[in-house]
């Protein structure tokens, strides 16, 4: 055949549309949606059709720390704002927030509950493909892009962690972008537009997670100085101004709607350890927990091959340990570096900067020069840990020019452009996946730092011998060897060689594609396939199977299971004749780090980010002595009566009171009542000398430690009696008799927000004694003291909540009525996005 008639059959091939062009946009939209859908289904299947839940670690310990507050719902039949049962005493919205106003959350997807989370993921997706279409994306573009955004492995990772706040605030980042080009970018009615935007801020605001929303600031707050710059240098930036407007009275009605979640987090914070230390003189977190977890630089290999540091099992990277990587896809690496490499949109740096912006920041220690500056100057940057959760920004923002590259590719080999320009970026990327495949194989060490010297304390420990002992070297050596780095090094080199054979599947269907042996859109929709499947064969590997129990299981039921009969020796001897319980210090259970004995029993301990900051301080510096142990004085007055121990513990005053196997029951016979009198008040400087007093021996029924500018006048009085006549969540109350003024200690956490004490019904003043308790000056005389907990954000929060609800959809049903009326068509939106 002549050169004239193969260009002729050739041009022929080319104007002749394929298969997927041939159908109708609104079945195309129909078809990609409907395999969005379908995906979730298979990697959550257990719990959509396998009769299971998910249900995390994360959840069951939520839901033993609010065991207190809905106790008390139940008995009083209003809500608690006070916890009772962990940390001695806390805000109840540290743990779980009053019931708010309905709305999608919690009508439409309560009722969904039973397919946790495929309901969600159908929200992600659908917000993600509808991003992309109004970014100009055709609908195989908007499918790439969406199964990065809603399967990268960090996505069912917090969902089998039960990390639900964080999955929920995420699944309407999507919704956010399309609220806001709806409102800057397209003709649609302003009216809709505004419910879209105000919904979606809405019910992410609802989901509660402020470093998700805190993180996510960034690219959106890009987006919107881009869009600020560009109407600034335009000669009409009115139109901008408007928008702003829409944009802003959609944030004033999420306001309303949510004040009474943020208003008592505003109250809280300076008193949370996220508010800084008294003892350390911070106002923030402190810098070395704050970058706990921090991604290490070689960690970030795992973004192309997700099992190069060890995944989870085998993990041998910085950080202390890890639930698993932020694997993206191999596909989506390979158009990543086309889209930035050759992709025009407008768009393209607008997410790509704070991209690499937030990648830098996943690196916190490991980048001191970039984090500890942000860290120390940018506002509210110390009050967040976990660096390596940016990277959950950087996917997302990495995404974009990944779907970018991804209709480049497309488009070019459509028009039939020369193969140089389109090979050209192809072979960059491969060059780059090369280096990358190349690092697995042979840069990598698989030894973790500190990891010797880990298990050469555990094995000396276990023999009793030194740990520089000749043969715990030997061991340790033999285990590091000949169990870890094999295994580890197994996992890594077939990761790579996965991440090899897909990037070549990947270049080889664009070839295909690119010499017309392939059609375009059947390349197209190969090569999303495939992304879907490299993801989600990853993702099943970090979805914890013990997350899922039966769905017949309720919370309550997984937690019950766990009962022991020391647990149940506390229970029922652990309440006071006036009706309180005594506290319980359960060092068998990693006290500060579980609340799953604060469902059974009032803990000392329990399990939060957020705890009262100078709680913490107590924890870290009085609870125990050096070279004593427990700080029996400390915990006396905290009203800890029993300790779960493994063996009796050498204490005066600390008595073993029930066994059960090599589970005992430790019972402090010292312990104090609920309020006590002491003997004297001694006043110091500041708190922190009040800390340093009750961390050494010291008998909390004589004397009292205070940071005030007076001294109570105290004398004696033996005849002297106090009664708690009342005591939950919201109330106290004590009835008191005394001939001679004195001092009331209550073991109750002073937190001054909300509480309100009266003697005979006159406000006094609630005094901060022994750096963490309540104390009150007491005059001669019978009085009731009652105590009443009222945060000032409750029920105006639920008023304004009503208000911003009715605003919200009274402008949803306004916007629809208009469209109605006018029957608006809105062609050229995402036109308009790409100029």
């Amino acid at each position: 055949m002549s050169s004239r008639k193969k260009r002729i059959k050739n041009r022929k091939t080319e104007e002749k549309p394929d298969f997927w062009e041939a159908i109708a946009p609104a079945k195309q939209h129909s078809y990609a949606l409907s395999f969005l859908i379908i995906l979730p289904v298979f990697l959550f299947y257990a719990s959509v059709l396998g009769g299971k839940q998910y249900m995390g670690h994360d959840v069951i310990q939520w839901r033993a720390g609010a065991e207190s507050l809905m106790q008390h719902q139940e008995e009083y039949g209003e809500t608690a704002h006070w916890a009772v049962n962990m940390f001695s005493g806390m805000p109840a919205t540290t743990i779980s927030h009053p019931p708010q106003i309905y709305n999608v959350d919690n009508t439409l997807l309560r009722f969904l509950r039973f397919i946790y989370p495929a309901a969600e993921m159908w929200i992600l997706l659908g917000g993600a493909y509808l991003m992309f279409i109004l970014m100009g994306a055709k609908p195989l573009t908007a499918v790439f892009g969406a199964i990065i955004l809603g399967f990268s492995t960090y996505i069912p990772i917090i969902i089998g962690a039960g990390h639900n706040a964080k999955f929920l605030a995420y699944i309407y980042i999507p919704w956010l972008y399309n609220g806001y080009f709806l409102l800057t970018r397209s003709k649609m009615n302003r009216w809709l537009a505004f419910f879209i935007f105000a919904l979606a801020l809405t019910l992410h605001m609802r989901a509660y997670h402020p470093q998700v929303t805190y993180f996510f600031l960034f690219p959106l707050g890009t987006l919107f100085i881009y869009d600020l710059v560009k109407a600034i240098r335009s000669e009409n930036p009115k139109p901008f101004y408007l928008q702003t407007g829409w944009l802003l009275g959609a944030a004033v009605v999420t306001i309303l709607i949510t004040v009474q979640l943020y208003w008592s987090t505003m109250e809280y914070s300076p008193f949370s350890m996220r508010g800084g230390s008294e003892v350390a003189g911070t106002d923030g977190l402190a810098r070395e927990y704050a970058f706990a977890w921090s991604q290490g630089w070689g960690e970030l290999l795992t973004l192309l091959i997700p099992g190069a540091f060890g995944g989870s099992e085998y993990y041998w990277g910085p950080k202390t340990f890890t639930s698993g990587p932020h694997y993206a896809g191999a596909l989506a690496f390979l158009f990543f570096v086309i889209g930035v490499m050759q992709s025009k949109h407008a768009l393209k740096w607008v997410f790509l900067g704070p991209g690499i912006a937030t990648l830098f920041f996943s690196l916190g220690e490991h980048f001191p020069l970039l984090n500890n500056l942000m860290f120390d100057f940018f506002p509210l940057f110390d009050k967040f840990r976990v660096p390596e959760m940016w990277l959950m920004v950087t996917v997302f923002c990495f995404a974009v020019p990944a779907a970018f590259g991804f209709e480049w590719m497309t488009d070019r080999i459509k028009e039939g452009v020369q193969k140089s320009i389109w090979l050209k970026p192809m072979a960059v990327a491969l060059l780059l996946a090369g280096a990358a495949v190349f690092a697995g194989f042979q840069l990598l060490d698989f030894q973790k730092p500190g990891e010797r010297e880990f298990y050469a304390e555990q094995i000396a420990m276990q023999q009793n011998v030194p740990a520089d002992d000749q043969q715990v070297t030997q061991t340790v050596t033999r285990i590091i060897q000949t169990q870890l780095i094999p295994a580890r090094e197994d996992l890594a080199h077939g990761d790579s060689l996965r991440f090899a054979i897909i990037i070549l599947l990947g270049a080889g269907i664009l070839w295909g594609m690119g010499v017309r042996k392939i059609p375009v859109s059947a390349g197209a929709i190969a090569l999303c396939v495939i992304l879907a499947y490299d993801l989600i064969r990853v993702d099943s590997r970090y979805l914890s199977e013990d997350s899922l129990v039966d769905q017949n299981l309720t919370r309550e039921d997984v937690i019950e299971q766990e009962e022991r009969p020391i647990d149940r020796f506390i229970i029922d001897n652990n309440r006071h004749e006036e009706g309180w319980k005594y506290r319980t210090l359960p060092l068998l259970d990693n006290p500060f780090n579980n609340a799953i004995p604060a469902y059974f029993y009032p803990s000392a301990g329990g399990y939060s980010g957020a705890k009262l900051g100078y709680y913490q301080d107590l924890m870290d510096q009085a609870f125990f002595r050096p070279g004593v142990g427990l700080n029996v004085g400390v915990l006396s007055m905290l009203n800890i009566r029993y300790f779960t121990v493994g063996h009796p513990p050498n204490v005066p005053g600390i008595e073993i009171a029930f066994q059960e196997g090599a589970e005992l029951v430790a019972e402090n016979t010292n312990v104090l009542p609920k309020a006590f009198f002491v003997d004297s008040v001694q006043t110091v400087a500041t708190q922190p000398e009040v800390l340093q007093r009750i961390s050494q021996e010291f008998e909390p029924s004589q004397v009292a430690y205070i940071a005030e500018n007076f001294t109570p006048e105290i004398r004696p009085d033996t005849a002297a009696t106090v009664q708690v006549t009342e005591y939950n969540a919201n109330r106290i109350t004590l009835e008191i008799m005394r001939d001679e003024p004195g001092f009331l200690v209550l073991s109750e956490i002073w937190y001054p927000p909300g509480w309100k004490a009266t003697l005979n019904g006159d406000e006094i003043d609630i005094i901060r004694t022994n750096y963490v308790l309540r104390g009150f000056a007491i005059p001669p005389g019978e009085h009731t003291l009652e105590m009443v907990l009222e945060p000032v954000w409750y029920a105006t929060g639920n008023w304004l909540a009503r208000i911003g609800t009715l605003l919200l959809f009274g402008s949803g049903l306004f916007g629809a009525y208009i469209a109605y009326r006018r029957n608006e068509d809105q062609p050229g939106v995402a036109e308009q996005l790409n100029t």
